[in-house]
């Protein structure tokens, strides 16, 4: 339910950023879902809202299995090639450039589903839909199969719909996540013991305090243990500081505001809980090598 609530303040944050919800995507009117599935091709037909700039407050698997087009997820566009899994995160920033002869399918879900097991949020546990992780996986012959078989099951397990369902379909995606985790690591040094529950849960709590905690002491605090010890499991576990990681966190809702909203500059370093405009402004050049100005017109282009 954090991603939820967050995502909510995400919006009214940059409220020019339409988000979507899994019913008001598929525009439908039955009540609240925690899960859905569509045919890509299908969602094709009904695009036109979602070619600019949005978010989700789910989560997507997008597999394709035929035909082409293109879109982009937070300023990095991607081919749709067939036998290409796509995983899309809530908050990340999305929009189709271009979908007219692909062919796939699309599987929906959110927290409320997958909180049933282990008596926590579960999505949090997974190596999956972080910042540093990858957008996309190229399947072989074997896993795709799988995967579309996966997807199928789901698809007939939502359209013969029982009491059992809705545990059919949180066991089908558990064994996808299960799948899918494992294609992350053989594409990233392997992680594990409690410097990586550690680092998941530092992620955890930059999502919530980006906007207003933005040095490794105020995380370690609230993870009761040192600044030192926290950027020394950072550095093992992801290769980057706690510091880089907040950074990069910060920099990517501002590049967002920047590009996708109508707010001047001003507003945006207010929201971002900047002193003032000018230190906004080093600040991002620091990392970007650009001015707040100059990246919002290069992404104009």
């Amino acid at each position: 339910m954090i991603w939820y609530f967050l995502l909510i303040l995400y919006s009214m944050a940059s409220h020019q950023i339409p988000a979507y919800t899994i019913e008001s995507l598929l525009k439908k009117n039955a009540g609240s879902r925690d899960f859905d599935f569509m045919l890509l091709e299908n969602l094709a037909m009904h695009i036109d809202h979602l070619k600019s700039p949005h978010r989700y407050h789910f989560y997507m698997f997008i597999l394709v299995t035929t035909g082409s087009g293109s879109h982009a997820i937070d300023f990095h566009e991607y081919t749709l090639d067939p036998s290409r899994l796509f995983l899309i995160a809530p908050g990340q920033i999305h929009n189709w450039t271009r979908l007219s002869a692909g062919k796939g399918l699309v599987l929906l879900f959110n927290d409320n589903l997958m909180a049933l097991s282990k008596g926590k949020k579960l999505m949090s546990t997974w190596p999956l839909f972080q910042g540093d992780q990858h957008s996309h996986f190229d399947l072989d012959d074997d896993e795709m199969k799988v995967w579309t078989e996966t997807f199928l099951h789901i698809k007939s397990e939502i359209v013969n719909k029982d009491e059992f369902t809705r545990d059919a379909i949180f066991y089908a995606i558990s064994s996808l996540l299960v799948r899918a985790s494992r294609l992350a690591r053989k594409k990233q040094p392997k992680r594990s013991g409690i410097g990586h529950y550690f680092l998941f849960s530092f992620q955890e709590l930059i999502e919530i305090y980006f906007l207003t905690h933005k040095t490794p002491k105020e995380y370690a605090k609230k993870m009761n243990i040192t600044s030192n010890y926290l950027n020394a499991l950072c550095r093992k576990k992801s290769g980057k500081s706690a510091g880089e990681l907040i950074r990069q966190r910060i920099v990517l809702e501002a590049k967002r505001l920047l590009a996708h909203t109508k707010l001047s500059i001003s507003e945006i370093a207010f929201k971002l809980n900047f002193e003032d405009n000018s230190y906004f402004g080093r600040y991002f050049k620091k990392y970007t090598h650009l001015t707040p100005g100059e990246f919002r017109q290069q992404q104009q282009v």
